[in-house]
């Protein structure tokens, strides 16, 4: 049972908050998932830094009182998928524990002190010690809450295991492990009904058998034969069901449901990595957990808009960096396609930031690595294991340790390590930052010519959405961050693969150091082109995680900012250039982009490169129906043309084989004019989770989309909706993202709307002085009225 709704909130620590008698009708009423340190101004003076994007932490209690008849035998568990951090649970004023790692998900057995009638959850989320993290956190229980009741015999939290061997087109034998945990005083006969079910919800498998379970807990093993398998792949994600009943000589039953895939995984270095008998590179992101103006309480649309924009990029992977993630993002990797490097830790027993995780590895790290590896392990998105990022001076002894319990737990995955040093102990060798190098990678492949290699965090590269410079840049040299102050770029530069400068001059106007060019060359080491034809032209290289699918909130390199524009997309989950940049290498849909925009008032005659990126073999760029010339992709992986301004339209046209494949085009605006809006959907739920985004353009009188328009646009919202963010992805505007008003920042912003419980007409109208303003309707239905 959902546990979300109506709770009480109080910010701050008091006394007496954990008892059942204690009076919190003054606090707060709010729904989970829910994070209060993004519902706080930023302020530059917050301990969290620049590390937490300068939002607070502090204190928090959570209560919610229910009703509840107690039913003989009947075991009631509470689960949190995830607090953040240091939380403690109360019910009833009885203690059940603390778990201070504010990524794990657990569960607590209250049955004992359920009553009939009233009862009370109290929950304590401590993130006062700033700052907890490297990136922003989030502070509270930001994920899911849920209510588990069962009979006397039931299959705990996590309690199955299921893989596959001896896979064919033909069959695949199915492996299921099942844990019955006996809560009567005495041995019992159970029968085990198990059917497993296709992706079209068809019962392909069936059996049942007699199982004598003692008190406490029995592991139990099948075997099935599945006929035909269909394989789990990026292409064809198909998903089987398993069903368990257990049912007591007395005709009670209970049910629990897993899920999983079939499929084949191999990695070494002669053949890279190897899914289905097919060799594949991993084409990946890197993601925190934050979602711009939802903070780490992200709702599923949210998180599913999100993914899908990666999959429609030609994304294959994502990595979880660097903690478990909400259990729902691999479901949704598990049905859209993705695979996932899942990441236990950031850092071991050494804190990085000075009141992380590490303070509390020593005592935690085993439960909670065994707790992350038994929630996640029948996802077939799930490709691989990692056991930390970027560990300083990590214990050798203690890697393999860490690998033990993995191995002891799942055996069905590699295990890796981003920056795994000589990786003694992982069955793949993680490169950050150091592999984009020149020479590194080839020079480990040479010293250890049997380990595969992967880029779990490469590359690193920086775009703001608008913004253009014609000469490369690279973060060391031009824009430093805070562990780069002082290093002398004479010494520096070698370990750089250099890109060539667009133009002799800067032809386009400086604007804030903090913002970076959208072109591929604003770099820290190598830019995305030249890394992913190192990536091609390695075997033993298996692939990259780029640094990172979205912006997020905190570790500004360059401050006060509230990030660094490492994202192919910014904080409204807008595209950069380089999101197209990456469709052309990564996804085979034909494709073609140009940039920069085309309006540049007073530029008239200076001569701008234009870039084209297309996975078609041949482009012509045409200026105002006059063609500029056709010219053929090569291992550049753009096009360039050095074009004279004039105002009018730029197109280009893909063309393979003679026939055109795809089309593209930008064309110079006026004045801005009017407010355009752009909604994701038209229709939602009523269920308090839907959420509609809503892109938000300043356009000209005829329509255009003014590139470097800045005008404040104000929403007002009718009927049963909440605004529950805003966001233009300017990373330093430190506007409150949580108000009902936003400034385009290059011609758009972003709204979104959750809806209520109550069905109806939502109206968003939104205006600018000055401006046209523009009234849109979605239609939010009961659920049993969903089309």
């Amino acid at each position: 049972m959902n546990f979300d709704f109506d709770w009480r909130f109080h910010l701050g620590d008091i006394a007496g908050a954990s008892e059942m008698s204690y009076d919190d009708a003054s606090w707060r009423q709010l729904d989970l998932p829910h994070d209060w340190s993004i519902e706080q101004p930023f302020d530059l003076d917050n301990p969290s830094g620049w590390r937490g994007g300068y939002l607070p932490g502090g204190i928090g209690w959570y209560r919610k009182t229910f009703e509840w008849k107690k039913q003989k035998d009947s075991h009631v568990m509470i689960q949190f998928d995830g607090v953040y951090m240091n939380s403690e649970v109360w019910i009833n004023g009885h203690y059940l524990g603390k778990r201070p790692y504010g990524y794990i998900s657990f569960e607590y057995d209250i049955t004992p002190y359920l009553k009939t009638g009233k009862n009370v959850i109290a929950v304590k989320a401590d993130n006062s010690r700033l700052p907890s993290g490297r990136w922003y956190t989030g502070s509270g229980i930001y994920r899911h809450v849920w209510l588990r009741v069962t009979g006397a015999i039931y299959i705990p939290q996590w309690g199955t295991y299921i893989t596959t061997s001896n896979v064919s087109p033909q069959k695949a034998d199915v492996h299921i492990q099942t844990e019955i945990q006996n809560k009567s005083n005495v041995a019992r006969v159970i029968r085990l009904q198990t059917d497993i079910f296709s992706s079209d919800n068809k019962k392909v498998l069936t059996q049942s058998e007699r199982v004598t379970v003692d008190t406490g807990l029995t592991n139990w093993r099948q075997k099935m034969v599945l006929p035909n398998p269909r394989y789990w792949s990026p292409e064809t994600p198909e998903i089987y069901k398993v069903v368990h009943r257990i049912i007591y000589s007395d005709n009670k039953e209970e049910s629990y449901i897993s899920y999983f895939g079939v499929r084949t995984i191999e990695v070494n270095a002669k053949d890279g990595f190897v899914l289905n008998g097919r060799r594949i590179k991993l084409n990946g992101v890197c993601n925190h957990h934050d979602a711009g103006p939802v903070g780490a309480a992200v709702p599923e649309d949210v998180l599913y808009r999100r993914l899908k924009l990666l999959k429609a990029m030609g994304c294959n992977a994502i990595r979880t960096t660097h903690n478990p993630a909400a259990p729902e993002l691999y479901a949704m990797c598990d049905t859209l396609g993705i695979m996932v490097l899942d990441e236990a830790f950031d850092g071991w027993d050494k804190p990085k930031a000075p009141y992380d995780y590490g303070l509390y590895f020593k005592e935690w790290w085993k439960k909670d690595l065994t707790d992350f590896i038994k929630r996640d392990r029948n996802h077939p998105s799930i490709i691989m294991w990692s056991i930390g990022n970027e560990v300083p001076r990590f214990n050798v002894e203690l890697q393999k340790h860490l690998v033990e319990v993995v191995k002891s737990l799942d055996t069905t995955r590699p295990v890796t390590q981003a920056r795994s040093g000589e990786g003694r102990y992982v069955d793949v060798v993680g490169f950050n930052g150091e592999g984009e190098m020149p020479g590194v990678l080839e020079t480990f492949h040479q010293q250890h010519p049997d380990k595969p290699l992967l880029g779990t965090e490469i590359t690193h590269t920086l775009q703001t959405r608008g913004v253009y410079y014609a000469r490369t840049s690279y973060r060391t040299r031009d824009f430093p961050a805070p562990w780069e102050e002082g290093v002398k770029w004479e010494d520096f530069k070698s370990k750089v693969f250099p890109i060539p400068d667009l133009s002799e001059k800067e032809v386009f106007k400086k604007q804030s150091i903090f913002y970076q060019s959208s072109y591929d060359n604003a770099i820290v080491r190598i830019g995305v082109r030249d890394q992913h034809n190192r990536t091609e032209a390695f075997p033993f290289f298996i692939g990259t995680f780029r640094w990172s699918g979205f912006d997020y909130l905190g570790e500004a390199a360059i401050q006060p900012a509230r990030t660094a524009n490492f994202g192919i997309l910014d904080l409204c989950g807008f595209p950069k250039d380089h999101y197209y940049l990456y469709q052309s290498l990564w996804s085979s849909t034909p494709m073609v982009h140009l940039l920069p925009h085309w309006t540049h008032p007073g530029m008239e005659g200076v001569t701008i490169p234009v870039v084209v990126y297309s996975n078609a073999p041949e482009v012509e760029l045409l200026l105002n129906k006059r063609s500029l010339g056709e010219q053929t992709m090569d291992t550049s992986r753009q096009l360039v043309w050095m074009v004279p301004y004039e105002p009018g339209t730029l197109e280009a046209v893909a063309r393979k084989d003679g026939k055109i494949v795809a089309k593209t085009s930008v064309t110079t605006a006026g004045a801005p004019a009017a407010i355009r809006l752009i909604p994701d959907k038209q229709q939602v739920v009523a269920d308090k989770r839907s959420v509609i985004h809503v892109e938000v353009q300043i356009t000209d009188a005829q329509g255009i989309m003014v590139p470097e328009a800045n005008n404040l646009v104000k929403f007002k919202l009718k009927g049963p909706g909440k605004i529950i963010g805003v966001e233009n992805g300017d990373i330093i505007d430190f506007s409150s993202m949580k108000a009902e008003e936003r400034k385009a920042f290059k011609g758009k912003c972003l709204v979104m709307i959750q809806t209520t419980l109550e069905p109806g007409n939502i109206e968003l109208t939104a205006t600018s002085d000055g401006l046209k303003s523009q009234t849109i309707t979605f239609s939010s239905l009961s659920k049993s009225n969903k089309k």
